[in-house]
């Protein structure tokens, strides 16, 4: 009883502490070091195409590197159960601050997605990812069980398709699109039953058919009007029929899609060279410092650095789904696998688009692509894994040293 009380008071002290420092003597080096490795890579292929444009992007890069890594570090020692006990009240700001978007946001490519509070400008579609992160996590452990009931199941998807809506009111499609494998993902992780998520893929395919509807008599050079509150606007329609028939447009909505393939096919084995791109230099290849980035990166470096590129991410998606794993609570696994799903549907998409093989929705990607929402949102993931490994390393580190300390006591059943 004695050793029983000393295990609990050693797991205590580890545990009240709302920010621990001694967090990071557990990081996760070899994370840390897959992050690392893409930032370089990410700073190597911005700094060429700043030389088309501007070298502002490259120091800016950088810089969002350096505060991400801070705000890394600083969630690593964060007690994650207090994050988790805000995830109501967030939830609740969170859709505040959408509505908000909608009603006074800022339009910038025909979307407004962004809020001005005076001297800064905030991105609450960017906030929505890790925000439902932390509201599912805190939500699933809630249920524990429960959520092998099909009615528990489905009011998960309904809490995820308030704000799911809001952000494809704005329009904002990738975003939006991104909330559904972290949703699945969590789902799965919470032990959900698999016949549930195979309906709920089924449904996803029946969805086809509304998209069928919405690109039947679609005509790219004459703009109509909504039809349903949902209706695609009229710029995201073009850009699934140019992904469709890039042929149809190759100056107009198809430029996108045929310079991307162009660029990636240019490259061939081991590329033209860094900063010897032909396509950004000539601008021909639009937005290669961020959707496109990958294209610039296949060009200068061929399939070897692309290939080189995909292994360091495919590194990083494991070390996160190793941390899942190897969670010593259910929260901890579920944050872990909710941010390994955020962050591998935006590989998956933006090389897939830039490949030709989806359509171009404006989605980033991750250590790459610039932009200091993203990146910052990029680096905030990165910190909540940490975080997960290092509480779980330090957990595991102090209940050994709590049982051994028991073992040895006089009566303990130790030498």
């Amino acid at each position: 009883m004695a050793g029983s009380r000393t295990l609990r008071v050693q797991y205590q002290d580890i545990t009240v502490r709302l920010v621990n420092p001694r967090r990071l003597k557990h990081l996760d080096w070899a994370l840390l070091l897959a992050v690392t490795a893409l930032a370089c890579v990410g700073w190597v292929v911005l700094y060429s195409a700043s030389k088309s444009s501007s070298v502002e992007y490259f120091q800016r890069q950088v810089f969002y590197f350096a505060a991400g890594l801070g705000l890394a570090l600083f969630l690593s020692c964060v007690d994650q159960r207090f994050l988790l006990s805000l995830a109501p009240a967030g939830y609740v700001v969170l859709l505040s601050l959408l509505v908000a978007v909608l009603l006074f946001g800022s339009t910038a490519k025909g979307s407004e997605r962004w809020l001005s509070l005076g001297f800064i400008r905030i991105q609450p579609s960017e906030f929505a990812k890790l925000g439902m992160v932390y509201f599912l996590a805190w939500y699933l452990d809630k249920l524990g069980p429960r959520i092998r009931k099909w009615y528990w199941f489905l009011i998960t998807f309904a809490l995820v398709g308030v704000p799911m809506a809001l952000i494809l009111k704005q329009p904002n499609l990738g975003t939006a699109a991104c909330l559904g494998p972290i949703t699945v993902a969590m789902l799965f992780v919470a032990g959900c039953r698999i016949r549930h998520l195979v309906a709920l893929g089924m449904i996803g395919l029946a969805g086809l058919g509304f998209l069928v509807w919405e690109m039947a008599d679609f005509d790219p050079n004459v703009e109509q009007s909504p039809r349903t509150f949902f209706d695609l606007k009229h710029y995201q329609k073009k850009r699934i029929y140019a992904f469709l028939h890039p042929e149809a447009d190759p100056r107009g909505s198809g430029w996108h899609t045929i310079q991307s393939v162009v660029t990636v096919g240019s490259g061939r084995l081991t590329g033209k060279g860094w900063t010897r791109g032909t396509q950004t230099r000539l601008n021909y290849l639009p937005e290669y410092h961020t959707d496109f980035i990958f294209s610039l990166l296949a060009e200068e470096f061929g399939f070897v650095g692309a290939l080189v590129t995909l292994a360091l991410y495919l590194a990083f998606l494991q070390l996160g789904l190793r941390v899942a794993r190897d969670s010593v609570d259910t929260p901890g696994s579920l944050l872990a696998a909710g941010v390994v799903a955020m962050l591998a549907f935006h590989v998956f998409m933006n090389i897939g688009i830039t490949l030709g093989l989806l359509p171009v929705t404006g989605l980033p990607l991750p250590f790459l692509s610039y932009g200091g929402s993203f990146y910052m949102t990029t680096m905030a993931g990165v910190g909540i894994l940490l975080g997960v490994s290092a509480w779980s390393r330090l957990a595991r580190a102090t209940m050994a040293v709590a049982l051994t300390g028991i073992v040895a006591k006089p009566g303990g059943g130790g030498p």
